[in-house]
């Protein structure tokens, strides 16, 4: 009886959480919680499966179990990410030193969960509160990276299709002045959306954004806007740099106001690469902004870095959240230590 019971309950939270997280994410999927709440959702499925495979075995077990699983997947994930992005990046974003401490705490990543279960297996006060910090410090970073994917993937995978008459592209690094291949992954993916809106009736005016020019080298957007009217052949009364931002905040500010000051309404479309589609939109969101992003494709070289980037400064801009769950998953590797290792 205790066992259908509990089958049960695990089919209620199955049920419940997924509608929670499909819920959030057409509500606004601009939001970390989604994640949050894909994760639960993922987690009450496993857990479904596992009460069916595993019947008899007590439910607390199983869903610890569960729990402990899912943070070993994400911290593997992790550290693969960290060890790849580390071997990926070219040496003159990162000097020797910078690549070999990540490639290091990637490993140190990938051999936690031996070496949680080796320090707990000594017995020892020592080993196991060794144990008991490594695995909340692994469990943590791979729970938090659970979440920042199950935020961040499924908005690059569903990108919304929304009628807009502005676009704004958000700059990035010039090589020698001229525009490299994932500042043109952008600017083609604008151009594309352009042509879309054509489609529909809507001649949008494209806004290139981004300054850090000096003497030698022009605006970033001021390359962009050549691009634009040059190569893709866009009208350049279409056309609309702005040259004064450095931070993507101020991408977003700025180009609003010529928008605003052009006669045009948001929400906006945002055009970036895809890897930082959320948190552009996050930061978008953040100001108030009701605009989506969309992005242009990347360099699969490229992209661990990209995404090890992303989910340090998103976790950073969540940081209070952060720091404030790490008794749970402290408490949760406590219990699943004690399980495993009860001597």
């Amino acid at each position: 009886m205790l066992d259908v019971l509990g089958v049960l309950g695990v089919l209620i939270a199955v049920a419940l959480w997924w509608s929670a997280y499909l819920l959030l994410f057409r509500e606004d999927h601009r939001r970390v919680r989604t994640g949050f709440a894909l994760l639960l959702a993922v987690h009450a499925s496993a857990s479904l499966i596992a009460v069916l495979v595993f019947w008899g075995h007590p439910l607390g077990q199983l869903l610890l179990l569960v729990t402990g699983a899912l943070g070993l997947i994400g911290a593997l994930a992790l550290g693969v990410t960290v060890v790849v992005g580390s071997v990926a990046v070219s040496r003159w974003e990162s000097g020797l030193l910078g690549r070999l401490s990540s490639g290091l705490g990637g490993i140190a990543l990938l051999v936690s969960p031996g070496a949680v279960v080796a320090l707990a297996g000594t017995g020892t006060a020592l080993g196991l509160g060794t144990a008991i910090a490594a695995g909340t410090v692994a469990g943590h970073l791979g729970l938090a990276y659970l979440v920042f994917l199950g935020a961040t993937v499924p908005y690059q995978l569903f990108p919304p299709h929304r009628e807009s008459t502005g676009i704004v592209i958000l700059g990035s690094v010039l090589f020698d002045g001229r525009v490299p291949p994932l500042l043109r992954s952008r600017l083609d993916r604008a151009v594309a959306e352009r042509e879309r809106l054509l489609g529909l009736g809507i001649d949008p005016l494209l806004v290139p954004s981004g300054g850090k020019g000096d003497e030698h080298n022009p605006a970033e957007s001021e390359a962009m806007a050549s691009y634009l009217i040059e190569v893709a052949g866009v009208p350049a009364d279409r056309v609309h740099a702005e040259t004064e931002s450095r931070t993507t905040e101020e991408n977003l500010i700025l180009s609003h106001r010529i928008l605003d000051a052009a006669g045009h309404s948001g929400p906006y479309i945002i055009t970036t690469s895809r890897y930082h589609t959320f948190r552009a939109a996050l930061l978008a969101r953040g100001l108030g902004f009701a605009d989506e992003v969309i992005g242009g494709p990347t360099a699969t070289s490229y992209l661990p870095t990209a995404t090890l980037r992303e989910f340090v400064i998103t976790m950073a801009y969540r940081l209070r959240w952060v720091l404030a769950t790490v008794p749970v998953t402290a408490a949760l590797a406590v219990l699943l230590i004690r399980l495993l290792a009860p001597a």
